[in-house]
């Protein structure tokens, strides 16, 4: 029996890569006639650890809640075009650690893909930064398409 491709869930942190990745979730969309959930996930700046446990920092929760708000503005922006075009969209902004807010939500969306754009970081940086594409390809709970932005050229060639 075939798997149905119903509902797309893409991460979408507005870089080139997540761009590039949404492109390919739209071909994949139109195609099956399945529905997009647009997920930006703002990093949780407002809990700081301590030696003596978790302490609020006031000053980064107007920030965050800015971020929040251009997120959703930026995410709208987008789900109107996807929407100009005929498919179905949910525009999402989550506030947390990318990597289990982008899960959590392939779960409770019930999504059939998950698509995100790889920016493809290597050596040094990808061992100091690790990759959130790699870990939702560890913990995602359905297929995974990872998209590399065509303008990326790997250090070795």
């Amino acid at each position: 029996m075939a798997h149905q491709i119903r509902k797309i869930l893409v991460a979408e942190d507005f870089s080139d890569s997540s761009r590039h990745a949404l492109e390919h979730a739209e071909m994949i969309a139109a195609k099956f006639g399945a529905a997009i959930d647009l997920v930006h996930v703002v990093q949780d700046t407002s809990a700081v650890s301590s030696p003596a446990g978790l302490v609020v920092t006031p000053g980064l929760l107007g920030r965050e809640e800015a971020m929040e708000v251009e997120a959703r503005a930026q995410l709208e922006n987008e789900a109107d075009e996807l929407r100009s075009r005929g498919l179905t969209v949910k525009p999402m902004v989550l506030t947390g650690d990318p990597l289990d807010c982008v899960i959590q939500a392939a779960k409770k969306g019930k999504a059939d893909l998950l698509v995100v754009g790889t920016h493809g970081r290597t050596g040094i940086a990808h061992l100091l930064l690790g990759s959130v594409a790699e870990s939702i390809l560890r913990h995602a709970p359905c297929p995974v398409l990872c998209v590399r932005h065509p303008t990326f050229q790997h250090p070795g060639k």
